[in-house]
């Protein structure tokens, strides 16, 4: 478990900070992702790299945690998520357009472009076809843009 955490717990940390903007929350995700893992390691079976079977149960975990409080309405910052620090008032833009999508298209976004994953890949995370997490991924970079720019999504 220390070796599995060495190398994917600052991943998992990322990404559960990314959707959650809370470092507590995120932390909490994290650590029961951990614990998810030690209590079910035996039904792991290699279909998928660790990394995206962690993610799948950090990605559970996470969910579990918004369905339980409102997400914040405050930038990160620089703790992991999308603002860091010192990037100024367009991170804090980005972060509030990416704060008005839905919880399914910010998810999105975070597995296939923060946390850099391949589409294959992020189907497995999301239990999803390719051909969806692909149109999808189309669909919310198209709104993250309109939102950028001003405009209404549709």
């Amino acid at each position: 478990m220390d070796a599995l955490y060495a190398r994917f717990g600052t991943r998992l940390s990322r990404f559960a900070l990314s959707l959650l903007g809370d470092q507590d929350a995120a932390q909490d995700a994290v650590q029961e992702t951990f614990l998810a893992v030690w209590q079910s390691a035996g039904t792991y079976q290699g279909g998928s790299s660790v990394s995206t079977w962690l993610l799948g149960i950090c990605r559970n975990k996470v969910r579990d945690q918004l369905r339980r409080r409102p997400p914040p309405t405050e930038p990160l910052n620089g703790a992991g998520g999308l603002v860091s620090p010192g990037s100024g008032e367009e991170a804090v833009e980005l972060w509030a357009c990416f704060r008005q999508m839905d919880e399914d298209d910010q998810e999105l976004i975070q597995l296939v472009f923060h946390q850099g994953l391949s589409l294959q890949e992020v189907a497995e995370v999301l239990g999803i076809p390719v051909g969806t997490v692909k149109s999808r991924t189309f669909y919310a970079r198209r709104r993250l843009r309109q939102l950028l720019r001003g405009g209404d999504s549709e």
